[in-house]
């Protein structure tokens, strides 16, 4: 009987801290996610530009101090700012501290590398269906530039471009997306989307310049494009009067010319 209450005993402690495990690694606290934090760990930076470093999840008595390992190299205001000197390598360090004492030690590896000078995309023009993506791809150079394109889409609405340079076709139509340089080099790719059933009539050797024009609207029979010449004066009663009193007729209502 003792050895019967024991074992139930034991069973239900056992049950008990099986339990209290489960719910444990059904929602973990990680104790890394409130602590402060950069926005990067490495960064390329063109020569003189200028880099932004922030510091998350700070409380109000924290606070940040900067320092660059060479600042020959990448300088580093107060707020976190980094220059580009001379082309080269660096680690800025930020030291979080609370009063006297100190939270954490972040460090970001900064590369500073040349401008780029020339850009060319490998596409002049792409054709893509609604829904679809494709990635634009660049040559930039000088090859050992850290500089990257900036993307930018004339008619967002038919397709937008991520800062990677992909492409996504949102809607039928036809848009230039744009690969951009600091110094205002650019190159253009015409890129034109269509919908799933002219894009497989294309893919098969339609005419892409047909699959655009075919949802125009053809005139009428009878019709013309030429629009109606405006008049040169406004008619009045008067001289519409004397105009029906001097134009022959004949039995029917038609007008006869002269």
């Amino acid at each position: 009987m003792i050895n019967a209450r024991f074992f139930r005993r034991v069973g239900l402690i056992l049950f008990f801290g099986l339990c209290i495990a489960m719910l444990s690694k059904v929602a973990p606290v990680s104790a890394d996610q409130n602590d402060p934090k950069l926005n990067v760990s490495s960064v390329s930076i063109v020569l003189n530009e200028t880099y932004r470093l922030r510091v998350y999840n700070l409380t109000e008595d924290q606070t940040v101090t900067y320092r660059s390992s060479n600042p020959a190299i990448a300088a580093v205001s107060g707020t976190g700012r980094v220059t580009g000197v001379q082309c080269g390598n660096a680690v800025i360090t930020a030291t979080v501290r609370d009063g006297r004492s100190v939270i954490a030690t972040l460090r970001c590896e900064v590369l500073i590398g040349p401008a780029a000078v020339s850009i060319k995309l490998t596409k002049t023009s792409i054709v893509l269906q609604v829904g679809r993506s494709k990635l634009l791809r660049t040559v930039i150079y000088p090859l050992n530039t850290v500089e990257e394109a900036k993307f930018y889409s004339t008619e967002a609405e038919v397709a937008k471009v991520s800062s990677a340079g992909r492409v996504r076709a949102a809607s039928e139509g036809v848009t230039e997306v744009y690969a951009l340089l600091l110094n205002g080099t650019y190159d253009i790719c015409e890129v034109t989307v269509l919908n799933e059933e002219n894009y497989q009539k294309y893919r098969q050797g339609a005419s892409l310049e047909d699959l655009l024009n075919q949802d125009e609207e053809e005139p009428e029979p009878g019709e013309s494009d030429e629009t109606e010449p405006e008049p040169t004066a406004t008619p009045t009663p008067a001289a519409a009067e004397t105009e029906s009193k001097d134009a022959p007729t004949t039995g029917g209502s038609d007008l006869v010319s002269e």
